[in-house]
C-alpha cells in the first residue's frame, strides 16, 4: 500500500521535551564505543540525538492515516547538521515534518526532518532520516 502524499510538508512538534543528562549521554556513548574525552565534560557523541529523534518522529509514523506498516521498516539514511554542540543540562524539542514520500521498485521510502531546539528556541541541530518500508506492493 502507498504512503498517503497528503501528509507530504505535514510537521509534528514533539509530545514532550527531553532532557539530555550526563547519564543518557554516557550510555548512549558506551553502547556506540565512544570514549573520547569530550564525553567526560559533558558533551554528547555526534550522533547522539538519534536516540531522541525516533520517539520524537513516532506521532508522525504512527499516525494510521499516513498508511506506514511499521513492521516493514528499515532504516534508509541518516543526516545531522548541527548548529551547536549537545550537552549535559539542555532541554530539547523537535519538530518532526514528512519532506518526502515517493515508491520505487515495489518499497515506500518516507524522509522526515527533524529541526531540534532548545527551552530558549535557539536552533540546536537538523536531523533527516529516510525509512524504507519494504515490499509495500504485495
Amino acid at each position: 500500500m502507498a504512503l498517503n502524499l497528503a501528509f507530504l510538508n505535514r510537521s509534528y512538534p514533539s509530545l514532550e521535551t527531553f532532557k539530555v543528562d550526563q547519564t543518557k549521554i554516557e550510555a548512549f556513548s558506551a553502547a556506540i564505543g565512544d570514549d573520547n574525552e569530550y564525553i567526560k565534560q559533558g558533551f554528547a557523541s555526534p550522533t547522539f540525538l538519534i536516540s531522541i529523534q525516533m520517539s520524537a518522529m513516532e506521532v508522525a509514523l504512527f499516525d494510521p492515516e499516513l498508511g506506514l506498516d511499521y513492521s516493514k521498516v528499515v532504516h534508509g539514511e541518516q543526516s545531522f547538521e548541527y548548529k551547536k554542540p549537545v550537552k549535559a543540562g539542555v532541554e530539547l524539542s523537535f519538530v518532526s515534518t514528512i519532506e518526502d514520500i515517493k515508491s520505487k521498485v515495489g518499497n515506500d521510502f518516507i524522509t522526515i526532518r527533524s529541526d531540534v531546539t532548545d527551552s530558549l528556541g535557539n536552533e540546536v541541530a537538523t536531523l533527516k532520516a529516510t525509512l524504507i518500508a519494504r515490499g509495500t506492493d504485495k
